[in-house]
């Protein structure tokens, strides 16, 4: 193979690459070979055909075939020899293939103006152990009485706190209607609302109809108001802690035996999270330590994918998302080809056949092993001090922690 690389504008290169001629042919032999043993010809049977037949009636589409497949091989090769970080889908000209001649083509590439990672062996992390406790086990089973409460309708008293409030609301801007929901469920004491809201809902029956009035936070809106109609108000009613209520969690023939089965999924749990844990801190560390500079290109390209599974997301936020994610990647590859880890094709196989859904590829799966494997790695390598975490936290102190904690936690 002959490559010649030139440099372009806006840290782009040409890659003219040459594929010998007996490498064209033997690849087109092949394929002709494969195809003749399948091939739908009229007028002859299944795999019967000659190969002037076959080439006659499929000669085009096999020299495609062949020539796509020569192509992402060949350039594959070319950047890894190369040495060259490049972003993917580069544009190659239309190439053509023909027996006895070389297979010549073009591919415009966009590199990375810096790329240098960290240093990624020893990296000095901590992993929040997280140890079960009574109390833990406790909170679960307070929770799972409170979802199994007994709901009594209350019609001679207005609402407490505890009692669970069914109510229809409307938000108003500046006197025109912003949101409207209907059969909004809320514990008066429990879940989280707005600063108001639960004091003007305190004492109410139903039918009641409650108001709230705000200065906009907005500078070009003035006023906002909260519109509750009380559709409902039920007490609710707390199962005992006993072996009964242990038959309603889950058929267990003793309370003793619910705390079992709760303490085990906690700890099943809490590894979990302590692991997802080590392997964001790990690739983070290493990401701060390094410097990359992604193609403005490839960051719009998943910026704009990332806006479109989140019509929320503002552009900031995806930009930035799309640049981490791809420095992280790019981290990844790098010490996969350093260390030489990669998936082996009984590792793929074992990993499709737990694998349900069918879209997902070969080659998804291979990187996925890949990323997974360089992960290990890492951690396996890493100076790791334990630090002693709490292993239930309640949906109020979730609420209170930073973005990048949420979703590492265990949350009766």
């Amino acid at each position: 193979m002959q490559i010649e690389v030139k440099d372009l504008k806006d840290n782009k290169k040409s890659l003219s690459i040459e594929i010998p001629k007996e490498e064209v042919d033997k690849k087109l032999a092949k394929t002709y070979a494969t195809v003749l043993t399948s091939a739908a010809i009229p007028g002859f049977r299944k795999g019967k055909a000659s190969l002037k037949i076959l080439k006659l009636y499929y000669g085009k589409d096999i020299k495609k075939q062949v020539a796509e497949e020569l192509v992402d091989e060949y350039y594959q090769k070319a950047i890894g020899e190369k040495d060259l970080k490049v972003a993917p889908s580069p544009e190659i000209k239309e190439v053509e293939v023909e027996e006895g001649k070389p297979l010549k083509f073009e591919a415009i590439v966009e590199t990375f103006a810096k790329f240098n990672i960290g240093e990624y062996k020893g990296i000095e992390i901590e992993r929040e152990k997280s140890e079960v406790s009574k109390d833990d086990i406790e909170a679960v089973l307070e929770r799972r009485r409170e979802e199994l409460a007994e709901l009594i309708p209350v019609n001679n008293r207005p609402s407490i706190k505890g009692d669970l409030l069914t109510a229809d609301y409307h938000i108003e801007i500046d006197g025109k209607v912003a949101k409207e929901l209907k059969n909004q469920k809320l514990v008066l004491g429990k879940t989280p609302v707005p600063k108001g809201w639960e004091k003007e809902l305190t004492g109410v029956k139903k039918g009641d109809v409650r108001e709230i009035r705000e200065k906009a936070k907005s500078e070009k809106s003035k006023e906002v108001l909260y519109k509750f109609v009380v559709k409902d108000v039920q007490e609710r009613r707390l199962l005992a802690l006993d072996d009964d209520f242990a038959k309603k969690l889950g058929d267990f023939e003793s309370l003793a035996k619910a705390k079992e089965k709760i303490k085990a999924e906690l700890e099943e749990m809490a590894r979990f999270y302590e692991e997802e844990n080590l392997r964001r801190t790990v690739i983070d560390k290493i990401l701060k330590n390094s410097d990359i500079e992604a193609p403005a290109s490839l960051i719009k390209r998943f910026s704009d994918y990332y806006k479109s599974m989140n019509k929320d997301m503002s552009e900031e936020e995806s930009k930035k998302l799309a640049e981490e994610n791809i420095k992280k990647e790019l981290i990844v590859d790098e010490i996969a080809k350093k260390e030489k880890i990669k998936a082996t094709d009984e590792e793929i196989s074992r990993r499709k056949s737990q694998i349900t859904r069918k879209e997902i590829s070969q080659e998804d799966i291979r990187e996925d092993l890949k990323k997974e494997k360089v992960l290990k790695f890492l951690i396996d390598n890493a100076k790791i001090k334990d630090k002693a975490k709490k292993a239930i936290i309640t949906p109020e102190e979730e609420n209170k922690l930073s973005s990048d904690k949420k979703g590492s936690i265990i949350i009766p």
